[in-house]
């Protein structure tokens, strides 16, 4: 038989270690199925239970009017002997805080001044007392002032100032203030390395050192004579180097003149033919007396030289000219002296008397007839040609040797007039 075993209240029947598991079983089903009946009518009663509406006065609740008497209203929010509210950024604003906070620093980060990261804010009474520490130096101006890395930016409350952490120096050789040094004022120097620090020039600091060429040991002793040299022309001797010539002067370098140009003689030559010298065309070479030298000239001067020897080196030939009979010319031959040979000539210019166009005759310095006057005269100067046209025009050979009287010649001929000098 197993053995009897339930709650003490409702009576539900439990295991028992002693009984077969088959009968415990059974008797936790049966338990199991009176609960389910009893929980049932416990909803049921619930669900048709009415509620109560009722109500406590506060006197009936322990504390409560004194807690209620103790408490401060929404209205002391934010003023004198209430409570601090807090902002938007969930902190008590400045202006609800102790004055006296605010005269103490405070760190609010690296600052960046050459980007402005992050932003300084203008100088206010809430923000008194603030400084930024500079990251990086840059231009940006806080309230006028640009820092250097370690230098801070501090508000007063009204203005951004700097406390100089880079430029400020204690002292200078134990002097502080406006300091002005004397040479007596570095104590770790001796006498003798002040007086060479108060040396005039580097001649005086060389008297006080004493220092000769000999004392460079590593110097040759032709480089401890160029260095001893008494100026550059004796270092320039020593080094076998010619003088810059201001002069014709002989062993030096040949002068130029401000264009770069030579203005002295340049070089002579010793070539000797047979019973002369072979000259090079120079300034007294073709001259009584001439030596062998080359000099500059100008134009003029090698004209002048040369003329003698050589003629006929300048030419003259005018446009063509249109016959006119009777008429005159002056012509300017530019020749700058008066011509040794000058000729009239005619051109065809229309096929005549056996010419075909293009060809040209050599006329006569002059040709005339004695009954009407036909030809063409001319007389040069040192200036121009002066031509004069026979009134009737010209006389000529035919192409083929017969006579040819031309009483206008305009309209087949052109005048051309040449020169030599």
């Amino acid at each position: 038989m197993p053995v009897e075993n339930t709650t003490p209240n409702r009576g539900y029947q439990k295991p028992f270690g002693s009984n077969n598991l088959e009968d415990d079983v059974l008797r936790l089903i049966a338990a199991l199925d009176a609960i389910d009946v009893d929980v049932a009518g416990l909803l049921v009663s619930v669900t048709q239970r009415a509620l109560l509406v009722h109500s406590h006065v506060i006197s009936e609740t322990t504390g409560l009017q004194a807690a209620l008497d103790a408490k401060q209203d929404e209205s002391e929010k934010g003023n004198a002997n209430g409570y601090a509210s807090l902002g938007p950024d969930g902190k008590v604003p400045a202006a609800q805080l102790p004055s006296a906070l605010f005269g103490s620093l405070n760190y609010q980060g690296d600052w960046n001044a050459n980007t402005n990261t992050p932003t300084i804010p203008a100088a206010a009474a809430g923000n008194k007392g603030w400084y930024y520490m500079v990251s990086v130096a840059g231009a940006t101006s806080v309230g006028g002032i640009t820092d250097k890395v370690g230098d801070w930016a501090v508000s007063d409350g009204t203005k951004w100032v700097k406390i100089d952490n880079t430029d400020a120096v204690a002292s200078v050789a134990g002097k502080s203030g406006a300091v002005t040094l004397q040479v007596a004022d570095i104590t770790d120097m001796s006498a003798n390395g002040r007086s060479l620090a108060q040396a005039a020039n580097y001649a005086a600091m060389k008297t006080l050192l004493a220092i000769t060429a000999a004392d460079i040991t590593n110097a040759s002793a032709n480089g401890r004579s160029l260095i001893t040299a008494a100026d550059y022309a004796a270092m320039r001797t020593l080094l076998g180097l010619v003088a810059a010539a201001t002069a014709a002067t002989a062993s030096t370098l040949a002068q130029r003149d401000a264009s770069g140009d030579i203005t002295t003689r340049l070089f002579r030559s010793e070539y000797a033919a047979p019973g002369a010298t072979g000259y090079f065309c120079g300034q007294n070479a073709l001259g009584a007396g001439a030596d062998n030298y080359i000099r500059p000239m100008t134009p003029a001067q090698a004209a002048a030289l040369l003329t003698p020897s050589m003629q006929l080196q300048r030419f003259y030939e005018s446009a063509p000219q249109t016959w006119t009979n009777g008429g005159t010319l002056t012509l300017a031959h530019g020749l700058g002296v008066r011509p040794n040979i000058y000729h009239a000539y005619a051109t065809c210019i229309s096929a005549d008397g056996g010419y075909s166009a293009g060809e040209e005759i050599l006329l006569a310095a002059w040709a005339s007839d004695a009954a009407d006057g036909r030809g063409v005269s001319l007389r040069p100067d040192a200036t121009n040609i002066k031509v004069v046209m026979g009134a009737n025009g010209l006389v000529m050979l035919s192409a083929t040797g017969g006579y040819s009287y031309k009483s206008n010649p305009s309209s087949t001929w052109k005048l051309i007039i040449r020169a030599w000098a």
